[in-house]
């Protein structure tokens, strides 16, 4: 981290608890494409460039006071750090050799590039500052203004949406408060949670921070047609894919464990949830938590425990608890912290990702999703046993897994077994 000089002018907003929480690792996630087809990096170059202009938090910078409590601050005196070029292995993804520094700007393009036709890029931004709509949103903006570059030799969008953003982004705490929602008695994490006690470590000394972390995700990808399958049974029996991965995913998880009981944890997207909606580059990190638990013994039949997981949302949405999770996040987050969900089944599902435009003769042929600790210091919240990332791309359904203990090897294996068998008993059901 470099030393920040900063005024009380320089001050945009003290963070919220929802963009807390991701301060102490200084934790960036990542959208990354492998690339085939000659990249033009000058002008990927001028796409972020324009990028910054256009949406100026991602100029801005994160700095700590004393208690270690996250301070928004406005872009400082010195030239935005531009987008990092170099050659190497586009099949890696790296932990950049420059310096990510919140203090500096809180978003970094990493471009990575082959001899044969080959290249990686990675947009990294601070997660404090953007979610997963937000920085799919980002990343597709990149790649608009780099076609129109490569196409005309300008980038005539950046000026046209330089006139629509006002502002920066907000937190969902502040949105929820412009709507008359306040705090109420339930978190709707209740089931999941557990009181902290005495020998619990609440109180977090001040620490240095360690070396740069890059989180890779190990993850399995399912071919068209399987995705299809999948989408087919979902249809099927009334039922979403999110609800129908979560189930596969918590009857892996209860079989490979052991678990009397599995309990899971997942963001739900809030921004066309509020009313008004919101855009969204307009929000930080605009995603309340949902909880769900069960027996081990209630989960073998997928399709019904599925069904059960989307009663649960649909009721919990309807109650107006998922947006009460973040205005409990100081319960469950933080050294001030009384509540733990240690040892629950995370899953994070972003849906279905855009296809990006790039020029004719370029191919963006992957996606991933990857997070950076710029500088990891010992946690203040709950870890997840295992965590899960779930996005389709380009027809192809993606399931990552980070963590997982002793039956990580074969989580992953487990839960496409639990989807393909259940999508191919559907299609023989039918025949």
């Amino acid at each position: 981290m470099c030393d920040v000089l900063w005024e009380p002018e320089d001050v945009v907003r003290v963070l919220d608890p929802s963009e807390q929480r991701f301060v102490r690792h200084a934790t960036f996630t990542g959208r990354s494409v492998t690339v085939r087809g000659e990249l033009d990096a000058a002008a990927l170059g001028a796409a972020f460039a324009a990028l910054q202009a256009t949406f100026p938090i991602l100029v801005c910078r994160i700095v700590e006071d004393a208690d270690e409590t996250g301070i928004l601050l406005l872009p400082g005196h010195i030239e935005p750090v531009g987008a990092w070029v170099s050659f190497g292995d586009p099949d890696e993804v790296r932990i950049p050799a420059e310096s990510m520094d919140p203090g500096a700007q809180l978003a970094y393009l990493d471009v990575v590039l082959a001899e044969e036709d080959r290249a990686r890029v990675t947009l990294f931004a601070h997660h404090s500052v953007a979610d997963a709509g937000h920085c799919v949103e980002l990343f597709a903006r990149l790649w608009d203004y780099y076609t129109e570059h490569v196409e005309t030799g300008t980038i005539a969008r950046a000026e046209a949406d330089s006139t629509q953003v006002a502002g920066y982004p907000v937190s969902l705490e502040l949105l929820l408060a412009e709507r008359g929602i306040g705090r109420g008695e339930r978190s709707g994490l209740e089931s999941v949670s557990r009181p902290l006690v005495v020998a619990d470590p609440i109180a977090v000394e001040r620490s240095e921070p360690a070396p740069p972390a890059l989180a890779r995700p190990e993850r399995i990808q399912l071919d068209p047609t399987a995705t299809a399958r999948v989408l087919d049974t979902a249809r099927a029996h009334a039922v979403s894919v999110n609800g129908l991965v979560t189930a596969a995913v918590l009857r892996a998880y209860a079989e490979l464990s052991g678990a009397d009981r599995v309990s899971c944890v997942y963001p739900v997207d809030l921004r066309r949830r509020l009313d008004p909606p919101v855009a969204a580059e307009a929000g930080t990190n605009l995603a309340g938590l949902a909880a769900f638990v069960t027996d081990a013994a209630d989960t073998e039949d997928l399709v019904e425990l599925a069904r059960r997981i989307g009663t649960s949302l649909h009721n919990d949405l309807a109650d107006g608890v998922i947006e009460q999770s973040v205005l409990h996040f100081p319960d469950f987050y933080g050294p001030a912290r009384v509540h733990s969900t240690a040892g629950h089944v995370a899953l994070t599902n972003t849906g279905t990702v855009p296809t990006f435009r790039a020029p004719a003769d370029l191919v963006l042929d992957d996606y991933e999703i990857v997070y950076l600790s710029a500088h990891p210091r010992p946690s203040t919240g709950a870890s997840a046993a295992v965590t899960f990332l779930v996005y389709t791309y380009l027809g192809r359904l993606t399931i990552g897994r980070l963590g997982g203990g002793a039956h990580a090897a074969e989580l992953l294996d487990t839960v496409v077994a639990e989807l393909t068998w259940s999508a191919a008993d559907q299609e023989a059901a039918s025949a």
